[in-house]
């Protein structure tokens, strides 16, 4: 329940680097007090990182809200048993207590997350100086509000009803501005995302001198020692507040704020060999034993996280039983599912789908997230990238044939061939496989598919075909305890 009395829970995280691919050494986590942490700017940076890395938990961003539950929500994988992890998920069977559990956990860890902004936002001095000077404050402050609305965006896209005339002005959901005791008021869908874009926006004002806008994502150590402005790939950096906003007024269906902002953001970034997120370079992409398979240089926000083969191990590994993997097919070599979804065989997405053979079974396995010793993104959980805010401007543009080449330049970085809708509807469905093709594992097709209301999605205990999809299923239940609490 979010009105318990929160105790600022951080783990203290030592920014030390031991090369470019070591970002962050983790000690035990320990419980401190506010006079202890915040004394000086490492505290302050210590309570920041607490909650990045608590965002990599399995029952947040590092597993459900990425690679599992929330993918299996999208149909990604082929699950056409009872007895599966995710069965109940992925039929949106949410009063199972298997799906209970799962949304429960997501709720209570984001909230909590939330609560911890909220303490080092309250704990934050009005101004910058003495144990806060800059550039710390800005980015302390800007990244703490950015942490907030990005949390409760996910859970109102989660959460919250499709956005529809009849719904947006319903109180729905809690949107927690501070740490107190005091019951946080239902707001509705509206008033709740005007909230996400206002944190937002103060965010973008006090990153406005971000590093990542002057110098790069700065994947160097710094050699006076201080890195606590370097890796910005691994923070919600300027760029990425500024996609996040994006998101917002594209959820919001402002067509044309989403367009002028994504259109904005894209000027800045500068695409091309030049770019401070270039498209994966074919050497890269293809490389024999060090494939960048994440296209780690396109992406704009990632977590940081050393349990990649964990996590690989435990959901996509070809030697799990079946009631545990994902997978397009199970334990089989059919292409079928992969097939049905890319429709060029030069296509470097689909080089992530592998026959893997173990224990004399040979299936078809995704690599995406299988952990490669020195390989490009090798610590990268993506959240943020790219050709989302292309994509989105291949939605929104006003001009058919400047969406076109929207969708194709993202195409042509995944060497793929052009096409050529005719019109909106066509331009509309290549941008929803397209979509799909980008964000295995990364956690935005459900709320893709949410947004934009689709009918039909791919079948789960099929390889082909699609199943219909009502709009109720869109909408996860709020917790039990929530509304308990709520009715006292």
């Amino acid at each position: 329940m979010i009105n318990k009395k929160i105790s600022l829970l951080v783990s203290v995280i030592l920014l030390l680097m031991s090369s470019c691919q070591k970002w962050l050494k983790i000690t035990p986590t320990d419980q401190f007090s506010a006079s202890e942490l915040f004394t000086n700017k490492d505290g302050y940076l210590k309570a920041l990182n607490g909650i990045y890395v608590d965002m990599t938990a399995s029952r947040s961003y590092g597993q459900t809200l990425s690679v599992g539950a929330i993918d299996a929500l999208a149909h990604y994988y082929h699950i056409n048993s009872s007895t599966h992890n995710y069965y109940e998920v992925a039929s949106h069977i949410y009063t199972d207590s298997t799906s209970i559990r799962i949304f429960d956990g997501i709720w209570s860890s984001s909230y909590k997350m939330i609560a911890d902004a909220n303490v080092l936002l309250e704990k934050t001095p009005n101004s910058p100086g003495g144990i806060l000077p800059q550039p710390y404050y800005s980015i302390v402050k800007g990244e703490a509000l950015a942490l907030r609305a990005f949390l409760h965006f996910d859970l109102l896209r989660l959460f919250g009803p499709v956005w529809t005339a009849d719904k947006i002005n319903v109180p729905t959901l809690p949107y927690a501005l501070h740490s107190g005791t005091d019951l946080h008021p239902l707001l509705s869908p509206k008033e709740y995302l005007d909230q996400v874009i206002k944190d937002l926006e103060e965010a973008a004002r006090l990153l406005a001198d971000d590093p990542i806008r002057s110098s790069g994502v700065r994947h160097e150590e710094n050699p006076t020692g201080d890195n606590s402005l370097y890796f910005r790939q691994y923070r919600l950096n300027y760029y990425a507040v500024q996609a996040l906003l994006c998101r917002a007024y594209q959820w919001k269906q402002d067509r044309e704020k989403t367009y002028s902002l994504a259109k904005d953001l894209l000027s800045e970034i500068n695409p091309g060999p030049n770019s401070k997120f270039p498209f994966v370079s074919n050497a890269n992409a293809t490389h024999n034993t060090l494939k960048d398979r994440l296209f780690s240089t396109e992406v704009i926000f990632s977590l940081y996280t050393n349990n990649r083969n964990n996590l690989f191990n435990s959901t996509f590994s070809s030697i799990l039983p079946k009631v545990q993997k994902l997978t397009f097919n199970l334990d089989n070599s059919d292409y079928s599912r992969v097939r049905e979804l890319y429709d060029d065989e030069n296509d470097y997405r689909e080089d992530i789908w592998q026959l893997r053979t173990d224990n004399s079974i040979t299936s078809l396995t995704c690599t995406k997230f299988e952990a490669i010793a020195n390989a490009p993104g090798q610590y990268m959980m993506p959240l943020i990238r790219l050709s989302e805010i292309i994509l989105m401007l291949a939605e929104s543009s006003p001009l058919q044939a400047e969406g076109v080449e929207y969708l194709n330049t993202v195409r042509r970085s995944r060497n793929a061939v052009n096409l050529n809708p005719t019109d909106r509807n066509a331009l509309l469905q290549f941008i929803s496989k397209e979509f799909r093709k980008e964000m295995i594992g990364e956690g935005q097709q459900f709320y893709y598919y949410k947004r934009t209301q689709q009918a039909n999605l791919p079948r789960i205990d099929r390889l082909t075909g699609t199943a219909t999809m009502f709009l109720q299923n869109y909408v996860i239940p709020v917790p039990d305890s929530e509304i308990a609490v709520r009715s006292n």
